[in-house]
């Protein structure tokens, strides 16, 4: 059992939440499949002067949904095509977005560039650019960007929303932490920055402030199903797999396709010694996601445990050509 607890993997799963797939800059969990399936909200907070929102681009908010979808791009595009551009120099950030989804951040940069060239003040302009760069990894410049456009216009929680993605890439948990708080303070409803919250506090291992601040975000959204997948994880870091499992099952309820619930819950039904479910579980990710080295890997240990030695050694194999690290050692101490 020892070495099966040590293998399986109960993790958070970091999503973006980005305006495409071809900005995305978060860094994934080798473990798990982080596609972005973008659907607009309520707008960001405005600034209370009235000519000041005629002066400032309009951003759309964007909740998050787990898993794959052929519709993605459109979304993203849609997105893309949702922002009002107001004011001076937003010719050039439109451009300069247009190019950013199209994956060229270097021309997108020239052209946010120009637009503070031609109004310096522009915080929308500081935004746009900060996001490219940090698509570039360009993480200094971009941490200025996002601060420019925050101290320009302190009231709009995009800019924070952002930024505390990019410092939860960077693992600055008590900064990404402060900016998820600020989102919240300027975009209460805005889920996401709940469930984000819940993300920070849960990777800094304190699980049961997270779980609380998941509830908020299902009380608010009960069709956030990352909110519910994410309580799943600090559940069962606590050990509580019952209540874990019936996390995930809500999350699979929301979203049937989303392939690692399926490999979470099944650990948790291994842990609870429902090894057939466990296999069971496993097998659904695997319909999701192919080249899932995780499910292959761990339904082995399920097939392992009702007797099937063959089948065992065969997933072990094959997460051992889909890269798993542990594999190896696996088929060298029960498949010879």
């Amino acid at each position: 059992m020892k070495i099966l607890i040590s293998a399986l993997t109960l993790t958070l799963v970091l999503y973006s939440c980005n305006q495409g797939q071809e900005t995305n800059a978060v860094t994934k969990s080798d473990s798990t499949e982080a596609i972005e399936a973008v659907a607009p909200s309520k707008e960001s907070a405005a600034v209370p002067d009235a000519a000041a929102k005629d002066e400032y681009d309009q951003i759309p908010m964007v909740q998050e949904q787990p898993g794959a979808s052929s519709a993605n791009s459109d979304r993203r595009n849609n997105m893309f095509e949702q922002i009002k551009f107001r004011g001076k120099g937003s010719e050039e950030r439109r451009l300069g977005v247009q190019l950013a989804s199209k994956g060229d951040m270097k021309g997108a940069i020239e052209q946010f560039t120009k637009s503070i060239e031609v109004f310096e003040r522009n915080p929308d302009a500081y935004f746009y650019r900060g996001k490219a760069k940090w698509d570039l990894k360009d993480f200094n410049g971009a941490e200025e960007d996002f601060s420019n456009a925050i101290l320009i216009r302190p009231f709009q929680a995009p800019y924070y929303y952002y930024r505390g993605q990019m410092r939860l890439d960077q693992l600055k948990y008590p900064e990404a932490l402060s900016d998820f708080e600020s989102t919240i303070k300027f975009a209460p409803d805005y889920t996401d920055a709940i469930n984000y919250k819940g993300v920070v506090l849960a990777k800094t291992n304190m699980h049961q402030e997270a779980i609380a601040v998941y509830d908020v975000a299902i009380a608010k959204q009960p069709g956030h199903a990352l909110a519910y997948y994410n309580k799943g994880t600090s559940l069962a870091a606590l050990k509580k797999f019952n209540e874990a499992d019936d996390m995930f099952t809500r999350s699979l309820n929301i979203n049937p396709e989303y392939a690692q619930a399926y490999v979470n819950r099944g650990n948790c039904r291994f842990m609870l010694e429902r090894f057939n479910d466990a296999a069971d579980d496993y097998s659904k990710a695997i319909a999701r996601k192919v080249n899932n080295a995780d499910a292959f890997y761990n339904r082995a240990f399920a097939y392992q445990r009702t007797g099937k030695q063959k089948e065992a050694c065969e997933d072990w194999k094959t997460a051992q050509q889909l890269g798993h690290k542990n594999a190896e050692n696996m088929l060298e101490k029960y498949c010879k």
